[in-house]
């Protein structure tokens, strides 16, 4: 898999993952398929929250891949019970402001953003360096044994 896992790094009893992918069409499945297994690592296994993570990391990786430039970094981060995405690529330009009306039922694109406004406790684009960081934080419900 193209997907080299980066060095886990962290606060005390936090815990962070992270990996770089090509900026191509794999990526996106690659990221939801190394996201889930590494949420079940955590023992997050709470489904609703699982599959918001998911679906959200999908969204960005592919817009990452859409609309970005060079290779896409994913980075995760655990702190107690609130989880923060990163989805970083080499581009400068910041994506549109999520839009707040319904798009069109047949519209095949345009709603991706608006998916992680609406699951994410908070998200937003900063920059880095030459490119960008797309990221979202989302409060989980629990970890089993939590």
């Amino acid at each position: 898999m193209d997907a080299p896992r980066l060095g886990l790094v962290g606060t005390p009893g936090a815990r962070t993952a992270a990996w770089e992918f090509s900026p191509d069409l794999r990526a996106p499945g690659q990221a939801r398929a190394l996201i889930r297994t590494e949420l079940s690592s955590w023992r997050l296994n709470d489904p609703s929250d699982v599959d918001d993570i998911v679906l959200m990391v999908d969204e960005l990786v592919a817009n990452a891949v859409v609309h970005g430039k060079g290779r896409i970094r994913l980075r995760l981060l655990l702190d107690g019970l609130l989880l923060r995405g990163e989805i970083t690529d080499d581009s400068p330009l910041e994506p549109p402001p999520a839009p707040v009306a319904e798009r069109p039922f047949d519209a095949e694109d345009g709603r991706g953003l608006f998916l992680v406004a609406m699951l994410a406790a908070d998200s937003g684009c900063s920059s880095a360096g030459s490119g960008k960081t797309v990221w979202f934080t989302r409060r989980l419900t629990g970890l089993d044994g939590a």
